[in-house]
């Protein structure tokens, strides 16, 4: 498993602010905050200005295969406030969404579930268009 993360400039400004205002609002579990601020910690920032990235950026989709199980599962990662997981919309304080952040295609990665540790794999990852 490739260790190595990457973060927008832009993703790692919002976050930083989002982490901040939970922290203040008291509104997400501490053990959340605290693993998506040393996920971006360890992040290599990236320009924001590229048109393309190829790693998992916030408001993309992103296609995954548990390993274990080998089901698939495609979803969007979102702010709280979007977060909606019929829709789809994981949010980036789960600990999903906080694993999936700055992976790229192929990459394999654990991760802490309510169920235990999974392992999965990314397949693919679509940008939100920018016009959006």
């Amino acid at each position: 498993m490739d260790n190595i993360i990457k973060i927008t400039e832009k993703d790692y400004i919002h976050l930083c602010n989002l982490i901040k205002n939970e922290k203040a609002a008291n509104k997400v579990e501490a053990e959340s905050i605290s693993y998506l601020g040393a996920e971006i910690k360890r992040a290599k920032k990236v320009s924001s200005n590229k048109k393309t990235y190829n790693f998992v950026t916030m408001n993309s989709r992103v296609e995954f295969t548990d390993i274990d199980t080998n089901n698939s599962l495609e979803v969007r990662l979102v702010s709280p406030s979007e977060a909606d997981f019929k829709k789809k919309n994981v949010s980036i304080f789960s600990l999903l969404g906080s694993a999936l952040l700055g992976y790229s295609v192929d990459s394999e990665i654990v991760y802490k579930a309510p169920s235990g540790e999974r392992k999965i794999k990314i397949k693919n990852i679509t940008y939100p268009d920018e016009n959006n």
